[in-house]
C-alpha cells in the first residue's frame, strides 16, 4: 500500500512538472492594460450582446474603447461635464481636521444641490473627496473616499438615486490652495461636487 502511494505521488509530481511548468522566467501576462484613462474598457464584457455594437475593438490598440468615450469630453460611461465653469454655483463641502462627517452648515448645502437634482433628472454627480497635505498619501486617499462616500449617502437619504452618483479621491493630489497653516489646510479639505450631463 505504502509503494502504491509513493509511486502515484510520484507520479503526480512528475506529470506536475512536465505539463505545468513552461522555460524558466517566461510568464503569460493576460491582463489587459488600461494606459488610457477614459474611454478604456479594462476588458471587453461591456459589450452588447444581444447586438455586439455596445463597444468597438481598436485594431491598433486591442483594446476595448466605449466610443461615447471619445464624444464631447466623455468619461468611459458616457457621462461629460454639463458645467465645466460652475456657472450653477454648486458649493464647496467643507470637512473637519481627519473627518468624514458633515456639518450642518455643509449640509444645508447638499439640501440645496439635492433639490435642484431633484428638478433636473437628467443631471449626475462626480463627488471628488480632497485632503489637506497632512498624512500618508495612502491615508489621504482613504480619507477623500470616505467623503466623497459621505456625501454620495447623504444625498441618496435626500432622494438623489445611487446611480446618478460617482465617486473618486483625489487624496491630496489636486490643493485648492497651496501652503501650510489652519487657513490653507481648511479650504484643502472638501468634497467637490462636478455636475455631469448622463447618458439616455
Amino acid at each position: 500500500m505504502k509503494n502504491m502511494f509513493a509511486t502515484l505521488f510520484a507520479a503526480t509530481c512528475l506529470l506536475t512538472l512536465v505539463t505545468g511548468c513552461g522555460p524558466e522566467g517566461t510568464v503569460e501576462d493576460t491582463s489587459i492594460v488600461n494606459d488610457n484613462v477614459g474611454g478604456v474598457m479594462p476588458d471587453p464584457s461591456g459589450i452588447d450582446a444581444a447586438s455586439g455594437s455596445a463597444f468597438e475593438s481598436d485594431a491598433n490598440s486591442g483594446k476595448w474603447v466605449d466610443p461615447r468615450a471619445l464624444e464631447n469630453g466623455a468619461d468611459a460611461d458616457g457621462w461629460r461635464q454639463a458645467d465645466p465653469k460652475n456657472n450653477l454655483g454648486f458649493p464647496v463641502i467643507y470637512f473637519a481636521y481627519d473627518s468624514d462627517v458633515l456639518v450642518p452648515s455643509e449640509t444645508a448645502n447638499l439640501d440645496k444641490i439635492a433639490e435642484y437634482l431633484g428638478n433636473n433628472v437628467q443631471l449626475g454627480l462626480v463627488i471628488e473627496g480632497h485632503c489637506d497635505n497632512r498624512g500618508t498619501d495612502e491615508y489621504n486617499r482613504a480619507l477623500g473616499e470616505r467623503r466623497a462616500n459621505a456625501i454620495r449617502a447623504y444625498l441618496a437619504g435626500k432622494g438623489v438615486a445611487d446611480n446618478r452618483m460617482k465617486t473618486k479621491s483625489l487624496g491630496e493630489d489636486q490643493p485648492a490652495a497651496s501652503g501650510s497653516g489652519e487657513s490653507i489646510w481648511k479650504l484643502n479639505r472638501r468634497g467637490v461636487l462636478i455636475p455631469m450631463i448622463m447618458p439616455r
